[in-house]
């Protein structure tokens, strides 16, 4: 004879586990929230002969400089989307996926889809190359960071901002550099022998770039459960 045993089954509820890449772009970036289409930015220009230091002459008429008032425009031109289809009855019926699981899962591809476009907008940024051995400003010249190189690249990247006027802007901001896993292995050397202060060290790395500030705009839709996520962007 033969018995025929229902046996209990037991569900285990298991989130996986899903390792995120590295996202700078809120970090590095100058970053816009806004449901209008166009954003202005009004500024004085400092082209031409505003604000420049003339003669003057004791007791002789003089001409003042003109102020030249101009505006940047950014438009949030460009969607992206990650849509999921889940159907509500599905979702009501099984506990095992969550709608804030899903979404959290879509605003972590949105963010690297993000990241990769910024980085990807290098070309229109200012070039550190290395020339025999040497970091140099202003070239192309494509160069992996070393043990040895690593340090005077940080130096060379300070030098340039106060070159072109930033050191205001290098005090209050401090710099920012977005490196590779390998590179960033040098740099936590530095740290080691004690030429870097602690706190300039994140562990956050990506691709290794030089790089002026991006402006990104984002547009949010604020939607019902039933639509899916949307968002559109525009970089300059």
């Amino acid at each position: 004879m033969a018995n025929t045993i229902t046996y209990g089954q037991l569900f285990e509820r298991v989130l996986q586990e899903r390792l995120a890449r590295p996202q700078n772009w809120k970090e590095m970036c100058d970053v816009t929230m806004s449901n209008d289409r166009i954003i202005n930015s009004s500024l004085v220009s400092t082209t031409g002969g505003w604000a420049a230091v003339g003669t003057l002459t004791r007791g002789t008429a003089f001409d003042p400089t003109d102020v030249v008032q101009a505006n940047q425009t950014l438009t949030i031109s460009t969607g992206r989307h990650n849509t999921t289809y889940f159907d509500f009855g599905d979702l009501s019926q099984s506990p095992w996926t969550t709608e804030r699981e899903i979404f959290e899962r879509t605003g972590e591809r949105l963010g690297e889809f993000i990241e990769t476009d910024v980085l990807a907008q290098h070309g229109s940024w200012r070039n550190i190359g290395l020339v025999g051995g040497t970091w140099t400003d202003n070239n192309a010249t494509a160069g992996a960071v070393s043990a040895s190189s690593v340090d005077d690249l940080i130096r060379l990247l300070r030098t340039v901002i106060r070159q072109q006027n930033g050191h205001e802007k290098l005090q209050s901001n401090g710099l920012g550099i977005v490196w590779s896993p390998a590179s960033f292995e040098f740099v936590e050397a530095l740290d080691r022998q004690g030429l870097l202060k602690p706190s300039l060290i994140k562990a956050k790395v990506q691709q290794w770039i030089t790089h002026t500030k991006q402006a990104i705009a984002m547009q949010v839709k604020r939607l019902s459960e039933k639509e899916p996520i949307q968002f559109g962007y525009a970089t300059v």
